[in-house]
């Protein structure tokens, strides 16, 4: 059993770590202010390397000297950096900052860490100022939903629904349109190539009764390698009693990332 005195011999040594960081941190800051780049573009692409090699703190510094010399794009870069090392509050910041430029980026990211922090009200703010960005306009119909504007919510959707899959997808789901609709809409898609429509476009069709159309559109779905429709077909398969091939395009889904696939294994396997 440790003595008193070996525990605290221990104590000391628990915010070693962190004190060893923030010195290391402030080393490196310190030989960051003496460099001098022709170009100080190079500072960013210091970062972005120590980013890649998993060191998101040590690119901090490289990224506020790049942020001091005016390089374009680099306070944005810098909240990515503070997020990435789990610096949620600095992220924020730089993000607003990035944003308040005109960066739709940064506007973007700003309302991603609000709606991570629970702040709905900002990240609404913020997906408004970023629409343009991929996903934008779909996770601000999310945060008015979950602020209880369901209305508002759909005609966001509703409005970007033949420009984005995601939000078409999401259109359909909320209920807003009649079965015809919602299958014309997603449909078009189809026909477009988005693979990516095919789980919400099969699951109308089970729906109507039209069980081998969504199991041809999920067979031709999986085959281009899209995840989710490799899970919906091995849902399908599961309910015709094909299990072992449920299992395996539950599995080829899993190592794709999707994280249903993964569920069912967890349930079914």
């Amino acid at each position: 059993m440790p003595t008193t005195d070996q525990g605290a011999d221990v104590a000391p040594h628990s915010g070693a770590p962190a004190e060893a960081a923030a010195s290391a941190l402030a080393d490196l800051r310190s030989a960051v202010g003496h460099l001098h780049p022709d170009d100080p573009a190079e500072l960013v692409a210091i970062a972005d390397d120590l980013r890649a090699l998993d060191s998101p703190a040590a690119a901090v510094p490289f990224y506020e000297a790049a942020v001091e010399q005016g390089v374009p794009g680099a306070v944005y870069r810098l909240g990515v950096a503070h997020h990435e090392a789990g610096d949620a509050a600095e992220a924020f910041r730089c993000f607003e900052l990035a944003g308040l430029a005109g960066d739709a980026l940064g506007a973007f990211m700003a309302a991603q860490v609000a709606a991570e922090r629970g702040d709905l009200h900002a990240a609404r703010r913020w997906y408004e100022l970023a629409q343009g960005v991929e996903s934008a306009a779909v996770r601000l119909a999310q945060v008015l939903a979950e602020l209880g504007e369901r209305d508002a919510a759909d005609d966001v959707l509703a409005a970007t629904s033949g420009e984005s899959w995601e939000a078409a997808v999401e259109l359909v789901r909320s209920g807003a349109l009649a079965p015809d609709a919602a299958v014309a809409l997603l449909e078009g898609w189809a026909g477009a190539g988005a693979a990516r429509v095919a789980a919400a476009l099969a699951d109308l069709y089970v729906r109507a009764g039209r069980g081998p159309d969504a199991e041809d559109l999920l067979e031709q779905a999986a085959l281009a390698g899209e995840p989710t429709a490799r899970t919906s077909l091995g849902v399908l398969r599961l309910r015709a009693g094909r299990v072992a091939e449920a299992m395996a395009l539950w599995h080829e889904a899993a190592a794709q990332g999707d994280p249903q696939a993964a569920e069912l294994l967890a349930r079914f396997g």
